[in-house]
């Protein structure tokens, strides 16, 4: 029985084509396993299609993902490279800056007669701040650059602070030369002629023997202006025998001055006045020969040429 199951089991299928005309019959005879076989190749063509497809999107995705990160990180890179670039730039303006305070400062003491200190000197040794020349060459890491960029703001931020304290230091000296300088009588109390100047002198109303003259005399008409020498304070304003109309300024520092023999006083006593102040004007009072100015100095109570103080 075995034997005969065998032997009648179906190997075959027959494929008949039956046309509607009398001509010939065909038939097509093809063992089983060939549409077996078809129908699994199908199936895996359609398995092996459908994960490429996956495949294939799968790394479409990621392709994109890397494309959109790719453009992140270089706008990202762009803008580190542009705020480095900004501070750079302002680290090189902050230390132009500090140089130029310096030399402001030096031009300072020049003008008012101080000496360049050796702290001001130093200070010239100025902290060289990062830039594109100095800073790493290498394109893809940044954090050495702007370590360093930290690090010179740090050093310039130390370096300012010490200029402030040199600054403030030296200030508070400028100002005491700049006060000193307004106070001393630097200036003509009136640009007009000297007749007369500090010494002895044949007296001017006797015309015999001499005298010491305690001052400068300067000629000119009566109601000429006449100018404050130097900052100061009234002292005195009104008659002193022999000087007439008398104004006296202190000026500080042990110095003052004295304008006589004016014809009107425009300052009272405790009234401040600045250098070049038209404080009275030029006259004929008291023991005079005619219209001028008599003008003295006086360093700690003692009588000085005025002429050296004239610049």
């Amino acid at each position: 029985m075995k034997k005969a199951f065998t032997k009648n089991k179906i190997n075959h299928a027959t494929f008949m084509y039956i046309p509607e005309s009398e001509s010939k019959v065909v038939s097509l005879r093809i063992p089983l396993w060939v549409p077996r076989a078809i129908a699994f190749g199908l199936v895996l063509l359609l398995i092996v299609t459908s994960t490429s497809l996956y495949m294939i999107n799968s790394v479409n995705e990621k392709y994109s993902k890397s494309k959109e990160e790719i453009s992140t990180l270089a706008a990202v890179n762009t803008s580190q490279k542009q705020e480095i670039e900004k501070l750079q730039n302002d680290a090189v303006q902050i230390q132009m800056q500090l140089e130029e305070n310096l030399r402001a400062l030096d031009e300072i003491k020049e003008v008012v007669g101080i000496k360049k200190t050796s702290e001001s000197t130093a200070q010239d040794k100025a902290v060289q701040p990062v830039t594109t020349q100095t800073a790493p060459k290498s394109s893809g890491d940044t954090s050495q650059q702007i370590d360093q960029i930290k690090t010179s703001y740090k050093e310039l931020t130390a370096q300012l602070l010490t200029q402030r304290q040199l600054i403030d230091s030296s200030m508070s000296v400028v100002k005491k030369q700049v006060a000193y300088l307004s106070a001393i009588p630097s200036i003509k109390p009136v640009n007009t002629k000297i007749t007369d100047v500090y010494g002895y002198r044949k007296n001017p109303f006797t015309n015999r023997g001499s005298e010491f003259h305690k001052g400068v005399d300067f000629a000119g008409d009566t109601g000429t202006p006449i100018k404050a020498t130097g900052n100061g304070v009234v002292v005195f304003a009104g008659w002193q025998s022999g000087y007439g109309n008398v104004l006296i300024i202190s000026h500080g520092y042990g110095i003052t001055t004295l304008y006589g023999h004016n014809s009107k006083l425009l300052v009272k006593k405790g009234e401040k006045v600045k250098k070049g102040q038209i404080v009275c004007k030029m006259g004929n009072t008291g023991r005079s020969t005619g219209s001028h100015l008599h003008y003295e100095v006086r360093v700690n109570g003692k009588l000085v040429n005025p002429i050296k103080y004239f610049k």
